[in-house]
C-alpha cells in the first residue's frame, strides 16, 4: 500500500523512532522494514481510504446535491404550472 494516510505515516515514524532506541543499529533495518510491513498489512485490512480519495468523493456529492436541488427546483414549478 503505496498511498498510507499521513497520521498512520506519523504513526509508523514514531513506532520506529521508538524501535531504534531500544534495538542495535545492526538491527534496526530490518526491524523498521519488518515494523512498517505489519502496520501497512495491518492499515490495508482497515477500511481506510487516502484523503485524496475523501476529496473526490466530497466533490461528487457536492455535484450530485446541486443537481438534485435544481431537478427539485424544476420539478416544484412544473407542480405549480400544472396546479398539482
Amino acid at each position: 500500500m503505496n498511498d498510507i494516510p499521513n497520521a498512520a505515516a506519523d504513526i509508523i515514524q514514531r513506532i520506529m523512532q521508538t524501535a531504534k532506541a531500544a534495538v542495535p543499529d545492526s538491527l534496526s533495518d530490518d526491524l523498521r522494514k519488518n515494523i512498517k510491513a505489519a502496520i501497512q498489512d495491518v492499515i490495508s485490512d482497515l477500511d481506510v481510504v487516502t484523503r485524496e480519495e475523501l476529496d473526490v468523493q466530497k466533490a461528487v456529492l457536492a455535484k450530485t446535491r446541486a443537481k438534485v436541488d435544481e431537478m427539485e427546483s424544476i420539478i416544484t414549478d412544473l407542480e405549480k404550472r400544472l396546479k398539482l
